[in-house]
């Protein structure tokens, strides 16, 4: 398809545009490579071609950052437009016929285009299936657009029009291969096809073309190199290539070219010009560089340039003298900076012009004359007007020109005044980045100028040099009215340069010299008080009165001067505008003053205004005033002392009084930079020592009002929490001794009651008189051993050996109570023991009966211990006011974890003498637990929980510098309070504990069904924001849940499911195992409803099992207990939850984990149910696990998660719901 036969389309176009839209078009055109970003050809037709359809995108000329998308549909045999479209805003602007229509078709109503939304299209789609192109809606759907379904109704065509169709179009007619597809339509090579390959012919050509311009210049090289050796002349090609220069000198050696530059000075700018030369006057030669650029650039590459008949050489850097290269290497800068400020501006198009002469900026003439001030030189120079005659060598001096004045009174017009005639005539001041210069004549004229450097105290005169020396002979004239202002302002710059002037007499008299500002500030029981003052020599007036001077001239003295006085009227308004800011009551006729009240603005004159009153004059305080700004800022310390089991806190500080200590904290803690006392003195808070303060009140919750107060006391345990916080030389002997006498146990003083004595183990002795060191210190802790260790014997033994000091409460999980009372009665059966259970009736009979004794004085009337659970606790928690236990035992105290929950908080209402926790598990997710737990054993000791998270938790969490120092702080800070052994290192009787994971491998339907929820979680985990990720982690989680249940059986998410499940096949296969071996067998499970399952088959197989779960009651749990480690039941199936605490089943030795459950330690509590002081037999345990499946990913998140709880406790792990977004992705992937 030829141009010539698209005729009509270009008619068409310029019919439809006018002249404007035209050129508008046309501009788009000339940048398509920057404008246009996709182009299409479609053929629309049934393959003949007839029919085409052009599309694109391309980016707005004035709006960059938008794009439009453009379509066209053109018949090429009946040579008509069928349809356009562009989605820019002008298209269809007036209905639906865009800009014009001078076709006479008839426009399309909005309507014909109801079902296609153009407005706001921001992509293209797939071009490839060359029928649509796709379109990006509003609400990211895609939708594909056929030019032919959405072709007008009819034959009607669309005849609006825009200046983006009609560049695609105008596009089409100069270059269609750029659209893509139309080669192919028409049989030709892709045109990106045929770009690369002419880009890759071109390339090579260069390369050839570039090896044999390589081995022309070596050929070159060489031949003038034996030329030069032989002292013959050699012809290398010019300036312009293909000419042959003329025969050269005999030798130039290097070091013998010079650069000769000639500075001339314009009307308003500095250009240079320079001429290239060697030898001297009879034996050398001198021409002019016609083109600077081109000889710096023959330099670089070491050229070989003529110049004339006397001058060619190869233009290597040696061959120049040192002043020249130094030349060079600024003329290279100069004109790199000029290419890039032209590339900047887009000006540039090949060389940066630099013929003859090149333009330079002051700070480059200062760069150049650098060059030349460091030896004795000169350098060429041209003044604009003068002939070339005039042109000179002129020196350039490192030294100031010698500048002198001379003044006298005369009349002009009837007029007096001052003319200052000089010597020195300065013709230019350049200002560089380095320095600067002057170029003056102190002959005066022209006759012997000089480049001079100026010192640094010459140069703030050079303004005033160049108004005064400026070469007339009859010098400047000063009118007599302006001389104060001359005085004021050019003197003192001529004086500050070392330069003087012979004032006459007869002007004398008028100078009164500079207006110099005082300020008198002034503080009394009112506020503070400022007077103001100018005065000019002996002269002074008032600006602002004071209390005793309100009118007139400060010393009447000089009265009879004041007439004679021009006054500075703009100095002495900035004066008293500066006190009007600083000083909110100021008028003419009062003293400005700031009222007593008004902290700000004394604050503000004191750190700002003082200063700003000082810049501009000089400033009188009276010690009043002084002593409204502390000089030192404070510092506060801390004494620490015991006295009747109370810590007692002392401030200590020299600059505060003690009742307002708490007072300047709260400023401190505001970021305050200043904090007012009572007795209206100021203290600079920004280098104040207060930290150590801050810190003890932070962690205390200590308010203001207590700081105040003076000396502090708290509870004895605080000060634990204390010693870590404060150096020692805070400390008194008393607090020191305290500290250390909990660290040592005597273990004469607290001996096993003979009830007991050779029951128990001797780590179980220690536990005891742990827990009694702490009771006699007041203290609370928790036994953390591990599970089967003995951590209930180990408490009563305490408890009896405590006999007859009141009544104590064990409070434990609802399962365990009637374990509690057994063990009681097996140990200590001495003791009356009580459960707090049954009817509410009944419980608040025995509780009203503890209230009775107590009140009564008869506690030994009543029970020694009372057993109760955490929900009865919660629910009874009213009826315990009044109660005061000597010992509150909490059984399995993670229960306590979360500090929010109802049962923490009725905990933590009980009263009793002594505290303790036991629990294998005191931190399982968070710290935050760990925390909790001591909110219960002691309040307060580990501050409040906000600031336990700032200090503590956060830091440990997060990587960095501080979290292993925070660790160890507070392992420092509770490791008194936790006392915990483990199994292997007690016990080394204790048969062996072997544990094994089973993988199995998810096959057919349980496999697909698997990988269809895996997936679909995975991408809804991907498409949820952080910021929402806490609002749906219970929708995840779930989610989790779902695929843990497939895991063991899809029928415990779809009871219809049919096929296997490859878990139950592996615990038929185990359990057969062990029965064979004679073995007992308990199978964890979380899921009831898998264990429901597993007792299916175990009763298909004829096998007998018992089961524990959350529903069975807590009497029938005991029973079957007994019953298991007595008969030959093989199975025990227990719930997770229900069964992992407290109970003790010896008789078995293979524990098998059907499923894996994200808390690790709770797993192992579960095992410990085996694992005890009793068992005779090596345990296995079995770990069934699903491969490739969230369960393998779980055993290593337990890992991951277990490490903050071995820093404290050396045991427990993180759980689900310390999970972040990341872990549950790293889970799924």
């Amino acid at each position: 398809m030829s141009v010539d036969s698209l005729q009509w389309l270009d008619d068409e176009i310029r019919s439809e545009c006018d002249k404007a839209m035209l050129q508008r078009a046309q501009r788009i055109v000339r940048y398509d490579h920057d404008v246009m970003i996709g182009l299409q050809c479609l053929d629309s037709s049934d393959g003949d071609g007839t029919r085409l359809t052009l599309t694109g995108r391309m980016r707005g000329i004035t709006s960059p950052g938008s794009t439009y998308t453009v379509q066209a549909t053109i018949d090429l045999s009946d040579e008509l437009f069928l349809s356009r479209y562009c989605s820019c805003p002008a298209f269809g602007r007036s209905g639906a016929s865009g800009y014009r229509s001078q076709t006479g078709y008839r426009a399309f109503s909005d309507d014909d285009y109801d079902d296609y939304d153009y407005e706001d299209s921001t992509g293209f789609g797939d071009f490839s299936d060359g029928t649509a192109f796709g379109h990006i809606s509003d609400e990211d759907e895609y939708e594909a657009y056929s030019p032919a379904a959405h072709a007008p109704r009819g034959d009607i065509r669309y005849t609006g029009i825009c200046k983006h169709v009609a560049a695609m179009l105008l596009l089409f007619l100069s270059d269609p291969e750029q659209f893509h597809g139309y080669r192919g339509m028409y049989g030709a090579t892709p045109r990106r096809l045929a770009e690369y390959m002419r880009s890759m012919d071109e390339r090579r050509r260069e390369a050839n073309e570039g090896t044999q311009l390589g081995m022309f210049e070596r050929l070159d090289a060489a031949k003038e190199r034996l030329a030069l050796e032989q002292g013959e002349p050699t012809e290398r090609s010019g300036h312009f290539g293909g000419a042959k220069h003329d025969a050269g000198p005999s030798r130039i050696m290097p070091g013998s070219v010079r650069l000769e530059p000639m500075l001339m000075l314009g009307e308003q700018a500095w250009s240079l010009q320079l001429r290239i030369a060697y030898g001297g006057d009879s034996d050398g030669a001198s021409y002019v560089v016609r083109n600077i650029s081109r000889m710096v650039a023959d330099v670089r590459s070491h050229a070989y340039a003529s110049y004339g008949k006397r001058l060619s050489f190869r233009h290597a850097p040696e061959m120049f003298d040192p002043l020249s290269r130094d030349l060079i290497d600024f003329l290279d800068r100069v004109l790199l900076s000029r290419r890039i400020s032209q590339m900047q501006s887009k000006l540039a198009s090949g060389a940066v012009p630099a013929d003859r002469e090149i333009l330079l900026a002051d700070w480059e003439v200062c760069d150049l004359l650098d060059l030349y001030r460091r030896l004795p030189a000169t350098i060429g120079f041209r003044m604009a007007g003068l002939p070339v005659a005039a042109d000179r060598s002129i020196p350039v001096l490192d030294a100031d020109p010698d500048v002198t004045f001379s003044a006298e009174y005369t009349h002009r017009m009837a007029s007096g005044g001052v003319r200052i005639t000089s010597g020195c005539t300065v013709l230019a001041t350049l200002e560089g980045q380095h320095s600067q210069y002057v170029l003056a004549d102190t002959h005066g004229g022209y006759s012997q100028p000089a480049f001079h450097r100026c010192s640094a105290t010459m140069r703030p005169a050079l303004r005033a040099l160049e108004s005064l020396c400026t070469g007339e002979s009859d010098g400047v004239f000063i009118h007599e009215r302006d001389w104060p202002m001359f005085s004021r302002t050019i003197l003192p710059s001529l004086a500050s340069a070392g330069i003087g002037m012979d004032i006459p007499q007869e002007v004398s008299f008028t100078d009164a010299g500079e207006c110099d500002l005082e300020f008198y500030l002034d503080c009394d029981l009112d506020g503070v008080t400022c007077e103001a003052v100018a005065r000019y020599g002996n002269a002074a007036f008032q600006l602002v009165p004071s209390e005793k001077a309100m009118h007139g001239i400060v010393h009447p003295d000089s009265s009879s001067r004041a007439a004679s006085i021009t006054r500075d009227a703009g100095k002495e308004r900035l004066g008293v505008e500066l006190i009007e800011r600083l000083f909110p009551e100021c008028d003419a006729e009062m003293p400005a003053r700031i009222g007593e009240q008004d902290d700000d603005a004394i604050l503000l004159l004191l750190t700002d205004g003082v200063d700003m009153l000082r810049s501009i004059g000089q400033v009188f305080a009276t010690a009043a005033f002084d002593g409204l700004l502390k000089e030192s800022s404070p510092t506060v310390k801390v004494g620490l002392s015991i006295d009747s089991n109370l810590v007692e806190i002392s401030p200590i500080a020299d600059e505060v009084p003690m009742n307002e200590v708490g007072s300047v904290l709260a400023s401190y803690r505001r970021r305050r930079r200043y904090h007012r006392l009572r007795d209206g003195s100021f203290i600079d808070l920004r280098n104040a020592d207060l930290d150590e303060l801050d810190t003890i009140a932070t962690d205390l919750d200590l308010d203001e009002r207590q700081l105040n107060a003076g000396v502090i006391e708290i509870p004895s345990y605080q000060a634990f929490l204390l010693d870590s916080d404060l150096p020692d030389e805070t400390k008194s002997e008393s607090f020191l001794r305290y500290v250390n006498d909990v660290k040592v146990i005597d273990p004469k003083r607290y001996q096993v009651p003979e009830s007991l004595r050779g029951v128990l183990r001797g780590y179980q002795v220690e536990g005891f008189q742990w827990l009694s060191t702490l009771c006699d210190k007041g203290f609370g802790g928790i036994l953390a051993d591990e599970m089967g260790l003995g951590k209930s014997l180990q408490l009563l033994t305490l408890l009896e050996s405590r006999k007859g000091n009141g009544c104590s409460l064990i409070v434990c999980p609802a399962s365990l109570v009637y374990n509690w009372a057994a063990e009681c009665e097996k140990f200590t059966p001495d003791q009356r023991v009580e459960v707090v259970a049954g009817s509410k009736a009944e419980r608040r009979r025995v509780l009203a009966g503890i209230r009775q004794t107590q009140e009564n004085g008869m506690p030994a009337d009543g029970p020694d211990i009372i057993i109760t659970s955490y929900d009865l606790l919660r629910r009874d928690i009213d009826d315990y006011e009044g109660c005061t236990f000597d010992c509150v035992a909490l059984d399995e105290a993670q229960y306590i974890k979360n500090h929010t929950t109802k049962i923490a908080k009725a905990v933590k209402r009980l009263q009793g003498r002594h505290r303790f926790a036991l629990t294998g598990t005191p931190i399982e997710n968070r710290l935050s637990e760990l925390w909790s737990i001591f909110d219960f054993l002691m309040p307060g000791m580990l501050g409040s929980y906000v600031r336990f998270r700032e200090r503590y938790e956060q830091p440990i969490l997060a990587p960095g510098p501080e979290q292993s120092v925070m660790t160890a702080k507070l392992q420092r800070l509770v490791g008194l309070f936790i006392k915990r052994r483990l199994k292997r290192d007690v016990l080394t009787d204790l048969p062996d504990k072997f544990e094994n994971v089973v993988t199995v491998r998810l096959e057919g339907e349980q496999r697909k069904l698997y990988a269809a929820h895996e997936q679909r979680l995975r991408a809804s985990l991907e498409r949820v924001e952080d910021a929402d990720f806490d609002t749906d982690r219970i929708r995840i989680l779930a989610e989790l849940t779902v695929l843990r249940e497939i895991c063991c059986a899809p029928k415990l998410v779809y009871a219809d499911a049919r096929g296997s499940s490859a878990k139950l096949d592996a615990i038929d296969d185990l359990v057969a195992s062990c029965m064979d071996a004679g073995k007992k067998v308990l199978v964890f499970s979380q899921f009831t409803s898998f264990l429901h399952l597993i007792g299916e088959r175990l009763t298909a197989n004829g096998v007998a099992f018992y089961t524990i779960t959350g529903e069975t009651p807590k009497r029938k749990r005991v029973e079957l207990v007994d019953r298991f480690n007595a008969d030959d039941v093989p199975v025990f199936l227990i719930s997770l939850k229900a069964g992992n605490t407290g109970l003790n089943l010896v008789g078995a030795s293979v524990v098998i984990h059907a499923d894996p459950w994200w808390n690790a330690a709770a797993q192992n509590q579960a095992t410990d149910r085996a694992h005890r002081i009793g068992q005779t037999r090596d345990v296995n345990v079995y770990q069934i696990v699903a491969k490739d499946t969230i369960e393998e990913r779980m055993l290593q998140l337990q890992e991951k998660k277990s490490e903050l709880a071995r820093q404290f406790t050396a045991g427990a792990t993180g759980g689900v719901a310390s999970l972040t977004k990341n872990d549950l992705l790293a889970l799924l992937s």
